[in-house]
């Protein structure tokens, strides 16, 4: 908890000011010397209440989301608590401000939308408009009470504790859902024309490529197991993996994360397995971070630095039977991604509208366009 006083000299000036001009109308009587001495009480009294509303300041607490969502306005209810509740209307000319670690800004304003009186303090909502990705914690509540002739001004920083997690913009992604699933289905079809085994349908069973199985006789064919795979291919989980180079653009990128974040909670609302996974790390202590639900996958997305970017290395995303879908904040020819005929790749490039973007497989010949 620290003060600081703007034109502290002012309440001094006016206190000496005023005893002396007291003092020479004592003496000679004058009639406009006492009005000015009067005067000159007056307001070194008022001066001198500003500055002890702002010092009894003792406490704040902050309400704020704990989640949102980028270029949304989020509502803050400050609680300020004083020891002298009932000294003057000090709350009409408080400003207050929020102060965040690492003095990043969730929002580059913030605007007093009410203010009420309570017993012990006062209430004052703050509204943040046009949010910005990531995640903030609180430090600490300034506190400004001035005067009503803006010459004198006391600022009280008090500590404060609250974090808000601001999530990548959601945006449409039926068409790119759709140009996904028909590849997938276009891809599944291929796949089993080439591994149609002679038993009516029945594959050979590979370690590692089903997970729903069913045992068939191995009598059908001697020495070898065979299987039939019991989900659909539009069924089959759905890993989203952001791809941000560091020279992205950063409009683009932003996007990109908005698109994954999307994917997510377009497949999880209609019954998928849609996970998101992030890739930490480089070199030998790469690793992925797994994010089962909205919310981790959101958080996770909230925490990324889009100027160190999340291009992986070569390695594989972890469940090899999942279709990998990678979003590129570049264009997909552009993106050399090799991981397997089950990779799709999505960009978020604008094209004609902010509504565009391109879906494209990892090893197709050419890429296919969805209006999103």
């Amino acid at each position: 908890m620290t003060t600081s006083i703007r034109r502290p000299w002012l309440l001094t000036a006016l206190v000496l000011a005023s005893a002396a001009v007291s003092y020479l109308a004592l003496g000679t009587g004058a009639v406009g010397l006492r009005a000015l001495g009067g005067a000159l009480d007056a307001l070194s009294l008022y001066e001198l209440s500003v500055a002890m509303a702002a010092l009894a300041i003792s406490k704040t607490r902050v309400e704020i989301p704990a989640r949102a969502f980028a270029g949304d306005s989020v509502r803050i209810a400050v609680e300020v608590s004083t020891r002298a509740p009932r000294l003057g209307r000090w709350e009409r000319r408080a400003e207050i401000a929020l102060e965040w670690e690492g003095h990043r800004a969730a929002s580059d304003s913030l605007n007093t939308v009410a203010c009420c009186r309570e017993p012990g303090g006062c209430r004052v909502e703050l509204e943040a408009p046009s949010l910005r990705r990531g995640r903030y914690a609180l430090n600490a509540v300034r506190v400004r009470v001035s005067d009503a002739f803006g010459l004198f001004s006391v600022d009280r920083r008090l500590p404060a504790e609250g974090a808000m997690a601001v999530y990548p913009k959601l945006v449409p992604v039926g068409d790119w859902v759709r140009e996904i699933e028909r590849r997938m289905r276009t891809h599944g079809a291929t796949e089993r024309e080439a591994e149609v085994a002679p038993t009516g349908g029945v594959v050979p069973y590979r370690p590692g490529e089903r997970l729903s199985l069913i045992h068939w006789p191995t009598s059908l064919r001697t020495g070898d197991l065979y299987a039939r795979e019991m989900a659909s291919d539009i069924s089959r989980p759905w890993r989203v993996v952001p791809w941000i180079r560091p020279g992205d653009p950063p409009h683009l990128a932003e996007r990109a994360l908005s698109v994954v974040l999307s994917l997510v909670a377009h497949g999880q609302r209609g019954g998928l397995s849609v996970e998101c996974f992030i890739p930490t790390g480089h070199g030998q202590s790469l690793a992925w971070r797994r994010c089962r639900t909205f919310d981790e996958a959101g958080s996770a997305l909230a925490e990324i630095d889009v100027c160190v970017g999340t291009a992986p290395p070569s390695a594989e995303v972890p469940g090899g039977w999942s279709a990998t879908i990678w979003v590129t904040a570049g264009a997909p020819e552009s993106v050399g991604l090799a991981r397997g005929g089950r990779a799709l790749v999505v960009s978020a490039v604008d094209r004609r509208e902010p509504g565009d973007g391109r879906v494209a497989r990892a090893r197709g010949p050419e890429p296919s366009n969805a209006r999103a």
